[in-house]
């Protein structure tokens, strides 16, 4: 069920690349930036789950156990591990949003905001890979069912497997078709919901600069 939570979050969207990758990167920014608020992650995660139709939700959701340890730490270090949690659900949510568009959008923003070619190449193949990761696990679980310890051994060693197999296959499609870190990307007009994705997000970062400057500034008596 988390497997299957996962790759629905990873499935992709409809979102114009420019717009998701500077919104990822604004909110991420706005945990920073207001030293890990509440109502900041808050609005983070509910404002990226309206965006991704809830595909966000999905992606916290396949993250439960990391949640367990955090509880386990909120025993020894209270309420800030719980502003801990909440910033780490924030910052997942606000990654989330690279999936609300396709590979080529991404990698035609990574190209319009003059970045490397070698280095947009990398990054678009390391986001495609993600779910084929996913996948391949939940196969492998499928066929590995046993339980306890020397179960879980016996699965992680298989995917251990599987992945460098996944691995050398990769590279040796792309030797043989001459692999040379070019990029390519899509580029279209963002409409009317991208720019409120862009200026919702631009707003969230606003509020955390000016939370962080009323606490950083003296009051006046």
């Amino acid at each position: 069920m988390i497997l299957d939570s996962l790759k629905e979050g990873l499935r992709g969207g409809e979102r114009e690349g420019r717009i998701c990758l500077i919104s990822a990167i604004l909110l991420s920014l706005s945990v920073y930036l207001s030293s890990m608020a509440l109502e900041v992650s808050l609005l983070i995660i509910a404002l990226t789950a309206a965006i991704t139709s809830g595909r966000s939700l999905r992606i916290l959701k396949a993250l439960i156990p990391f949640y367990i340890l955090f509880a386990t730490t909120a025993i020894f270090f209270g309420f800030q591990a719980v502003k801990s949690l909440l910033a780490f659900m924030a910052v997942i949510s606000a990654g989330t949003l690279i999936y609300s568009t396709s590979i080529g959008e991404i990698s035609g923003a990574l190209l319009y905001f003059k970045l490397p070619q070698r280095f947009v190449s990398i990054i678009s193949l390391a986001i495609s890979m993600l779910p084929l990761v996913v996948s391949d696990f939940d196969n492998i679980r499928e066929i590995h069912a046993s339980r306890g310890i020397a179960g879980y051994y016996r699965l992680l060693k298989a995917f251990t497997s599987t992945t460098i197999l996944r691995a050398i296959s990769i590279s040796e499609s792309l030797y043989s078709k001459s692999f040379s870190y070019r990029a390519v990307g899509d580029l279209r007009r963002p409409d009317l919901k991208d720019l409120a994705i862009f200026l919702l997000s631009a707003a969230i970062l606003i509020y955390a600069i000016s939370l962080e400057v009323s606490t950083c500034t003296p009051s006046s008596t």
